[in-house]
């Protein structure tokens, strides 16, 4: 069979124009039941923690070509050492303040961590919760109070949700002047909209004094009927303090909705001084209920005493020992602003959910996202649960941090939800809400749930077509850049029965590190490193999983075409020798157009048989006088083999495994160097590179190499091979955010190669000049947010002064350019008040 034309193949090859920087990989470096401190107040030099565990973690990352490392939330938690941090209470505290470790470890460990990460030029990703918050100490909340006091059956049909009974307390005050004191007290409930869908819901009832507590009981049970007094005289379920009483809301029966309980208090039950009778409603079996107290009647006093009934939340933290991030009950749903507790983003899933829309919350989380970075050196965000909060936060709050200059190179939302079009539909709405300089500088990501259901039914699901995978996920399924999305495996929600992918990960690894057009790929830190975890098959995938790293990273980084071979509707024939494994079980895919010019072929066979066919490729890039290619993995590496007459390619796969081919073209030179390691760091005014090789024989010499945007790059320097074992470099160019460095090893007979890659990024250090865009071609738009602007000066990087405008009093501008050389260049501004400040742009 001849070839297609190239028209043909245009027509269905699958291509991304932008190249991705799938130089990246990211490791989420815990899971669920990560080991916790066993003495969380003892020695935090001698106490082991995973946060020192993972640190001894950190060199050994590096070298494998992890960039990203992504923590568990680092902020103390309302449960204690034991949590794994989504119940934040002290945003700032991560685990000092002598207060002992949290779950991950010490202040001091955390610090080390993040600090050895930044050497090794990995950047650390917190794991922000800015859905909710718990641990606050109780406070009245007259917002609470009229929500559950008020709430109807028209509003409920409105939308209006019952606000959770758990989350809050009622308190009756005792003694004193309170006017309650000894005696019966009969405690009536009811559903505030008394509709039948909320009747016969299950709860608890739990009461106690200052004096009198937790009394270890089993939990006592409703006597029915119990509607006392308002029922026409029915009985009351008697209940005792400190014991657990399992109750039903009633269904209406008669025209009664009443549940009451008779309490009778003696004189040693409280302070006589002075005391509360506090409240418990529980939701229990997960039932959810418009229960409220709404009568308390006082037998002694002959009266309804419920209006000096008090309801309180756990939301003052404004008593927490690092002394910031206060809040109080007005920073939370319900507070006055609308809301209607409802749907994904607006009910209250966990704990106390933060209103979004209240301004001084969202200035609150924006601090505390800028002391992240600017205090504690994290380098990216992983955004909890993001479906449950408006995406309008996350664009205003990236914009905020655009404008500080903070610009975090990984943004990735934790949207569960395997509907490819409500992942895509959540990045399209966040950058909706992004300014154009934000969007031209921050990516906004979502975890690929939608892709990675389709990779655990290949490998998990018998009968399952793999060739769905090839139409599934953000990018083709929905349509999205692979700059919108992070492709995963396994995650820490993953825990219960067949939630894991269970048969062979290895198999979705394979596709996700090697695909690099559907995103930004992922590792889970027990398939990485082999820890057994409930319901998952142990596996150890390291040393496969650094090989892909690997070859991604030598043959794959920059290329912007994938063409699936055996998709549904291919243009390419396939001869099957084996009856089992068929298209229907495998994945066959080219990946071309790449820096190396080399084009790489991965089959992955899911079937459990081997698999052996005669698959058709694209010839497009591929020089028929050199079309060979060599199996890269397996039992056979090294083995080449050559494509036929008919354009096709001779694949053997074990059964449950996978092959990668490379094409072997002329400028393929083993050269006489190998590069063991090559690193870039941040020192003071400039950036050391440091690398160091095993063997050097008869070899020229090194060019250093340095982008801005990871595809265009500039020689800096060169240094002279002298059969040394470790060379260093500087670069002491002027320049804020991003640089990625390479090496161009270059033989006597000018045959060369590349190093892998290495990111560094700068922190932008002007706070009130604004350069926009930072990378142009012909304009360049200053302006100032506090005063006016009196003169601009703008340096090459060689410190020569190229243009100057003064006299201006102007509060922004716009300064021509063109006329300048390519490269980088210093602004320095002059402003009314006498001060100055620089900024950096690129000549495009």
């Amino acid at each position: 069979m001849q070839s297609k034309t190239n028209l043909l193949m245009a027509m269905f090859i699958l291509a991304i124009p932008l190249s991705l920087s799938a130089q990246d990989f990211m490791l989420q470096g815990w899971y669920w039941d990560y080991p916790k401190p066993a003495n969380p107040n003892g020695n935090p030099s001698t106490e082991s923690t995973f946060a020192k565990t993972l640190n001894t973690r950190v060199a050994d990352l590096a070298s494998a070509g992890f960039t990203y490392v992504w923590l568990p939330p680092l902020s103390r938690a309302s449960f204690g050492h034991n949590s794994n941090g989504y119940d934040p209470m002290d945003l700032y505290d991560f685990g000092g303040y002598g207060l002992g470790a949290t779950g991950f470890g010490f202040d001091s460990d955390v610090s080390s961590l993040i600090n050895a990460m930044n050497t090794h030029s990995i950047n650390a990703v917190a794991d922000v919760v800015y859905n909710h918050r718990d641990g606050g100490l109780p406070e009245n909340n007259p917002s609470v109070e009229g929500w559950i006091e008020n709430l109807t059956w028209a509003k409920v049909q409105s939308g209006d949700n019952a606000f959770p009974s758990d989350r809050f307390r009622c308190v009756l005050p005792l003694g004193g002047a309170s006017g309650n004191g000894a005696g019966d007290y009969y405690i009536k409930i009811k559903s505030s909209s008394e509709h039948s869908n909320y009747h016969n819901k299950h709860y608890r009832i739990y009461t106690e004094t200052n004096l009198i507590g937790w009394q270890n009981n089993p939990d006592a049970s409703e006597s029915e009927p119990n509607g006392g007094g308002d029922c026409g005289g029915q009985a009351s379920t008697v209940i005792s303090l400190g014991t657990n009483t399992q109750a039903w809301t009633d269904t209406g029966a008669g025209g009664c909705y009443t549940d009451e309980f008779k309490l009778t208090l003696s004189a040693s039950d409280f302070n006589a001084s002075g005391d509360s009778l506090y409240i418990y409603l529980s939701n229990y079996n997960g039932d959810y209920s418009d229960h409220f107290v709404y009568g308390i009647w006082n037998a002694s006093a002959s009266s309804d005493v419920v209006n000096s009934l008090i309801y309180q939340t756990y939301t003052d933290h404004n008593q927490h020992a690092s002394g910031r991030g206060g809040m109080d009950y007005t920073y939370f749903k319900p507070n006055g602003n609308p809301t209607q507790l409802s749907g994904d983003w607006d009910w209250m899933w966990f704990y106390y959910d933060y209103d979004q829309f209240q301004p001084k919350t969202v200035d609150t989380l924006t601090a505390w996202t800028k002391w992240l970075w600017n205090d504690r050196g994290l380098r990216g965000f992983r955004m909890d649960a993001v479906k449950h909060f408006p995406e309008e936060f996350v664009g205003n709050l990236l914009d905020e941090l655009h404008n500080s200059g903070i610009n975090p190179g990984m943004v990735v939302g934790e949207f569960y939800d395997s509907n490819g079009a409500l992942l895509k539909n959540w990045v399209d709405q966040v950058e909706s809400f992004m300014n154009p300089g934000t969007l031209s500088a921050i990516d906004v990501r979502v975890f690929d749930f939608s892709l990675r259901q389709a990779l655990k039914d290949a490998c998990d699901a018998f009968g399952y077509d793999t060739r769905n995978v090839f139409q599934s996920g953000l990018v083709d399924g929905q349509g999205a850049s692979g700059f919108q999305s992070v492709s995963f495996v396994n995650n820490h929600d993953f825990r219960d029965p067949g939630q894991s992918v269970q048969n062979d990960p290895l198999l979705a690894y394979a596709y996700i590190f090697t695909n690099n057009q559907v995103g930004l790929p992922c590792a889970y830190y027990p398939d990485y490193y082999g820890i057994p975890r409930p319901n998952a098959p142990t596996v150890n995938l390291k040393s496969d999983l650094d090989f892909l790293m690997n070859l991604h990273t030598t043959h794959i980084y920059q290329s912007t075409t994938v063409d699936y071979l055996n998709r549904f509707g291919t243009p390419y024939s396939s001869f099957y020798v084996s009856q089992n494994a068929r298209e229907n079980t495998s994945l066959l895919y080219q990946i071309t157009d790449n820096q190396s010019g080399q084009d790489v072929i991965v089959a992955i066979n899911f079937a459990g048989e081997p698999l052996d066919v005669y698959q058709e490729i694209n010839m497009t890039n591929i020089d028929p006088a050199y079309a060979t290619f060599t199996m890269m993995n397996g039992d056979d590496s090294g083995d080449f083999e050559v494509i036929t007459a008919n354009d096709e390619l001779h694949i053997q796969v074990p059964a449950r495994s996978y092959v990668i081919y490379l094409q072997d073209v002329p400028a393929r030179t083993v050269l006489p160097v190998e590069l063991v390691d090559f690193t870039a760091r941040n020192q003071d005014d400039r950036v050391l590179l440091n690398w160091s090789v095993a063997s050097e024989t008869n070899f020229s010499h090194y060019e250093v190499e340095r982008s801005f945007d990871a595809q265009e790059y500039q020689s800096i320097g060169r240094v002279e091979a002298d059969a040394s074992s470790n060379y260093d470099f500087n670069d002491t160019a002027i320049f804020e955010g991003k640089a990625y460095y390479r090496l161009r090893l270059v033989d006597f007979d000018g045959s060369y190669s590349f190093s892998m890659l290495r990111q560094i990024e700068k922190p932008v250090l002007n706070k009130r000049l604004k350069l926009y865009p930072t990378q142009t071609a012909d304009q360049l738009s200053i302006s100032s947010s506090e005063d006016k602007i009196m003169s601009v000066e703008v340096f090459n990087a060689e410190g020569v002064l190229s243009k100057k405008i003064s006299d201006l009093l102007l509060e922004s501008t716009v300064l021509s350019v063109s006329d300048l050389s390519s490269g980088v260049y210093k602004v320095r501004v002059r402003f009314l008040n006498g001060d100055s400040e620089t900024g950096t742009f690129i000549r495009k």
